[in-house]
């Protein structure tokens, strides 16, 4: 297996606003090793995306129309790393309660971004994950 294979990291952008998931996108290309597998607007569209494709990580709103990113993580029996991704930092408590991987505020810094990813990645070399 090719190192940029071994270390692909399949990820899930749920995100109700479409500039939103256009820009994290466009970041996350910047990096060879991720791979967008999907992106949905609310909890009722991730929760498809995740019982047909296998994913690593979920950049995850938390308010949206439907559902709060919070209400999506409280339905999943097979949980991927979670970063969630919001405006608003009140939200930083109730995030680290449920053992997310990282918080990103937007507008979300390129570099900090990079360091969710490097979590994810380490995260998932010490733990020998698929």
């Amino acid at each position: 297996m090719k190192e940029e294979q071994k270390r692909e990291v399949r990820v899930l952008i749920v995100d109700d606003e479409r500039l939103a998931r256009v820009n994290l996108r466009g970041l996350l290309g910047e990096h060879p090793y991720v791979r967008v597998v999907g992106e949905a607007r609310n909890i009722t569209e991730a929760r498809q995306v995740l019982n047909a494709t296998p994913v690593d990580l979920i950049f995850l709103d938390i308010q949206m129309p439907g559902g709060s990113g919070f209400d999506l993580l409280e339905t999943l029996e097979h949980r991927p790393h979670v970063v969630f991704v919001t405006a608003h930092d009140h939200y930083v408590t109730h995030a680290s309660a449920s053992e997310a991987l990282d918080f990103l505020l937007k507008p979300v810094d390129p570099d900090r971004l990079g360091e969710s990813l490097e979590k994810a990645l380490s995260y998932r070399e010490d733990q020998s994950y698929p």
